[in-house]
Parts: structure tokens; C-alpha cells; sequence
């Protein structure tokens, strides 16, 4: 069973960051980083927003599924077209 920790562990891992570089990406120590990444502590919702800006799909860490590509909804011409 795949976990908000090995979820973490594997987009931190994609986005070749280390332990110490999400956690400033996040705003928390690497210990919080570890502890998250151990299913040992519940990140909060600023470490979450803020570690998007880095590319992390904090939808897959939360949900297990990912988030659907940036791209405009089918039909919608005007918002392709710009």
C-alpha cells in the first residue's frame, strides 16, 4: 500500500531534489522533511502549497492519483487560441 510518505519519496526522488532541498523548497528543516517522508508527521498545508512552485503534484502525495496535465478544457477555443 503506497502512503503520503512514499508518495513524497517518489515525487522528491523525480524531481532529482534532495531531503534538504524540498524542505527549503517548503519552508521546514530536513528532520520535518524526513519525518514526512516516514509517514512519522502530517506535512500542513503551507509545505504543500509551497512545494508546488518546485513541480511537486501534491494531488498524487495526498490522493495517490495524479494531477491532469495544464491544458485547456476540450472545446474551449478561445483559451488555446492566445
Amino acid at each position: 500500500m503506497s502512503t503520503y510518505g512514499k508518495r513524497l519519496l517518489q515525487e522528491r526522488l523525480r524531481l532529482h531534489l534532495t531531503q534538504k532541498q524540498l524542505a527549503a523548497a517548503g519552508g521546514v528543516g530536513r528532520h520535518a522533511q524526513s519525518l514526512y517522508e516516514r509517514d512519522m508527521s502530517l506535512p500542513r498545508a503551507p509545505y504543500l502549497a509551497a512545494i508546488t512552485l518546485v513541480g511537486v503534484d501534491v494531488l498524487y502525495i495526498l490522493t495517490g492519483r495524479h494531477a491532469a496535465p495544464h491544458s485547456p478544457p476540450p472545446g474551449n477555443r478561445l483559451l488555446s487560441e492566445r
